[in-house]
């Protein structure tokens, strides 16, 4: 460090200064806290360049000091870097640009960071900052700027409607500011939350043209749009939250909700592209989530319901017409010489087919969001939704669809859904050993969703010989990711069944040496989180299902958790300082007795925990 600092105050050489930079913020992004021994040096030196490198020469050198500056701020945190961020974001703003700029990327980046380190305490920035990106957004005061038609520069220009019938060429260097400014938005409400709620109505008064702008020129505006709805169902949280923290009704939540849904919708029903409907119904999901319970009532939820049954029908007529074009053309194909075929047909057909079936499981996930917000209320589609899984599960193509709504009736309706279960409870079952990883791991999920529920219990030994029988085949090849996958989630599936379902488990199947024998689980790792914590809540309460009789497992339980600690990709922070709290708690005798099943590796891992 001390080298790094030496050539920033010697050095002239404008490279070297950039490089030193970039190692001094990399170096605080692995030390983190542990760097605020270095900050107050470093500190002055970054706002000096900032002030002092103002020629065109040196715009990287000082987008790169805005941009170590907000990596220095996520590293020692806000308490520290509160006054700081203060002067980076006024110089900042305070930066012309112009648009080949290098550091407008920098800029947005670190302003982003500098959001992401404050939180709620990024309030008083947004009043100087917002004007500036609400006015990339707008779109109704554009004047036609194209030129004339078949002009030099006529590519350099898209034309789009503002949504109220007005239609507009811009510049697609336009479109490159309005997607920093809806990204930057997109920060600014996840990182704040309930702390941006003054600003949501002139947010949503800006955004809403985006969501109804239609585009048949180019798909960069799809792309704003897609975000746009993305940051939409953030301010509808950001609503939500910010009323109960004051006390206040849900009503702005519910307004930007039925407005959202208007605009979604209207896409929706009016294209056919499924590359873009994914961004628009996975908005939509977004914003039925974030609303919250108590907004939907019964008969919005049935409308919407029907609406999105129909979209799903539409979307697989599209892909039998489709499967049936594709068929013909190769019919006809093959009456033709090898070398007159396309190359990428194939590919092709790969590519149309997955769009669809990603949207369908889009839509699928508006129901999932009905569901959990509104369960109540969304019984009454219930027998609907059966119906549709029996046709959809009957079909190669759709099984997997069927599945996942499986999945969402026991998620969220638990119990309630169970008139439903003679109709899908025997292909979970069967499902189990599908050929297809993708509905093996549905098949998994939806057992790991059904264990803790009480009425459960008379399918709980079957489920468990199942699932026994997928765990204790050898680890999938390390180049099939989707088999992995399945396999992690048959894993907790057969954790939950060992936590809820203990006593109905078959003499015959040792689910606890079973479940050990695969861990940890590092293919899905949002799965693996899930399954790592419930297992050392398992440890904590001494489950005898995991540690066996007279704790025969113990050394393994231990071995195991010495190779989680402080992986973030497979273990939470929650986690590990329950992994801390185990070890800690632990008599040396009990320690050193186990010491034989832990690796060098892990044995370093457990001195270093129990000298912190």
């Amino acid at each position: 460090m001390e080298k790094l600092v030496m050539k920033l105050q010697n050095s002239q050489h404008r490279g070297v200064r950039e490089e030193a930079i970039t190692s001094i913020a990399v170096i605080a992004g692995v030390m983190e806290k542990d760097f605020v021994q270095y900050y107050d040096s470093i500190m002055p030196m970054l706002k000096s360049f900032v002030m002092t490198a103002t020629s065109k020469k040196e715009n990287r050198l000082r987008g790169k000091s805005f941009e170590c500056m907000s990596l220095l701020g996520i590293a020692v945190g806000k308490e520290k870097f509160l006054n700081d961020a203060r002067e980076a974001i006024g110089a900042m703003m305070n930066t012309q640009v112009e648009a080949d700029d290098v550091q407008r990327e920098y800029i947005k980046e670190a302003s982003e960071r500098i959001c992401t380190c404050l939180k709620k305490d990024f309030k008083p920035f947004l009043q100087p900052l917002l004007p500036g990106i609400f006015r990339n957004l707008r779109l109704d005061d554009l004047h036609d700027q194209a030129p004339a038609s078949g002009g030099a520069d006529e590519d350099e220009y898209v034309k789009v409607s503002t949504g109220d019938g007005k239609t507009v060429r811009v510049h697609t260097e336009k479109f490159h500011d309005m997607m920093q400014s809806v990204q930057l938005l997109h920060t600014f409400v996840t990182e704040m939350e309930s702390g941006y709620f003054e600003a949501v109505p002139d947010t949503a008064q800006v955004l809403l043209p985006l969501l109804s702008a239609t585009d048949d020129a180019s798909m960069l505006c799809d792309e704003v749009r897609g975000t746009a709805l993305q940051v939409w169902s953030l301010l509808i949280k950001a609503a939500r939250l910010g009323a109960q923290e004051r006390g206040q009704p849900n009503a702005m939540a519910k307004e930007l909700l039925q407005k959202g849904l208007e605009a979604a919708f209207h896409q929706l029903q009016t294209y056919q592209d499924a590359e873009h409907l994914q961004e628009i119904s996975s908005g939509v999901a977004e914003c039925i989530k974030n609303v919250g319970p108590g907004v939907l009532g019964s008969d919005e939820v049935q409308k919407l319901t029907a609406s999105i049954f129909t979209l799903l029908d539409q979307s697989l007529q599209r892909s039998a017409q489709h499967a049936k074009e594709q068929a013909k053309e190769k019919h006809e194909a093959s009456a033709l010489p090898q070398e007159l075929h396309a190359a990428d047909e194939d590919e092709d057909e790969h590519d149309l087919t997955a769009e669809e079936d990603q949207l369908r499981r889009n839509y699928e996930e508006v129901l999932g969001a009905m569901m959990k917000v509104s369960p109540e209320q969304f019984l009454p589609c219930l027998s609907g939704c059966a119906e549709r899984i029996q046709q959809w599960v009957a079909t190669k193509e759709n099984k997997v669809l069927g599945l996942y709504l499986v999945c969402d009736l026991l998620d969220h309706l638990k119990e309630h859904s169970q008139s439903a279960w003679p109709i899908f409870m025997p292909k979970i079952f069967e499902s189990i050993h599908d050929e297809d990883p993708d509905a093996r791991t549905a098949a998994a999920y939806a057992v790991n969703l059904a264990a803790p529920l009480a009425k459960f219990a008379e399918a709980a030994p079957e489920a468990f010989k199942r699932v026994a029988m997928v765990v204790g085949k050898p680890k999938p090849k390390k180049r099939d990711e989707k088999a992995k996958i399945a396999m992690d989630n048959a894993v907790a599936a057969l954790l939950s069944l060992l936590k809820d379902k203990a006593q109905l488990c078959p003499p015959d199947v040792q689910a606890g040496d079973l479940i050990l024998s695969k861990l940890p689980l590092r293919d899905d790792c949002d799965e693996a989180k899930k399954v790592h914590d419930k297992l050392i809540d398992m440890v904590l309460a001494q489950n005898q299902g995991i540690l066996g009789q007279d704790n025969r497992n113990l050394g393994k339980v231990l071995a195991f958790l010495a190779e989680i600690y402080k992986q973030e990709e497979i273990c939470t922070k929650e986690s590990d300082e329950k992994v801390l709290r185990i070890f800690k708690s632990l008599p040396q005798n009990v320690l050193v007795g186990a010491a034989s099943s832990f690796s060098e590796k892990q044995q370093k891992k457990i001195e270093k925990m129990l000298s912190s």
